[in-house]
């Protein structure tokens, strides 16, 4: 384009100028925002494993939670009986590839009724499963496993 009309479209243009002759210019704010306050993010509760009384060990199903990227967990003991009942839980992340489970964390030892808080932060996993081994004479644990996730 030569430079007449680069001059002809500049002067065709209904735009305000400067004292001197020249066009100005304003930059507009895209309106394509990503969020910064923390409370415009999603949170969503989702219970990995629902409350029941369980005497054996035992895994929950696969939850689809790979949209979040962050949680905060809790289980959540509100019944226990049996002789010397010892209830260990883990959190277990799966990988889509090998579709093995590994260990994000894990509460051990537990023998009374009790909450246990813990955060996934970030969360790196599609799928979350909740998996547990329940030990003692008679043993029972009525618990659940839930958690608010962030995305």
């Amino acid at each position: 384009m030569a430079m007449n009309e680069i001059r002809e479209i500049l002067e065709n243009i209904k735009a305000p100028k400067t004292a001197s002759g020249n066009h100005k210019v304003a930059l507009v704010e895209s309106t394509i925002k990503q969020p910064v306050d923390i409370q415009d993010h999603w949170v969503e509760s989702i219970v990995l494993l629902t409350s029941a009384a369980r005497t054996s060990s035992g895994n929950g199903s696969d939850t689809e939670v790979g949209r979040f990227i962050c949680a905060e967990l809790c289980i959540d003991i509100t019944a226990v009986s049996g002789t010397n009942p010892t209830l260990d839980v883990y959190i277990e992340g799966k990988s889509q590839y090998t579709g093995k489970y590994k260990t994000l964390f894990s509460q051990t030892g537990i023998t009374a009724v009790g909450t246990y808080w813990f955060s996934l932060n970030p969360n790196a996993w599609r799928y979350l499963r909740v998996r547990w081994v329940i030990g003692g004479s008679s043993p029972s644990f009525t618990f659940s496993v839930s958690g608010e996730f962030k995305s």
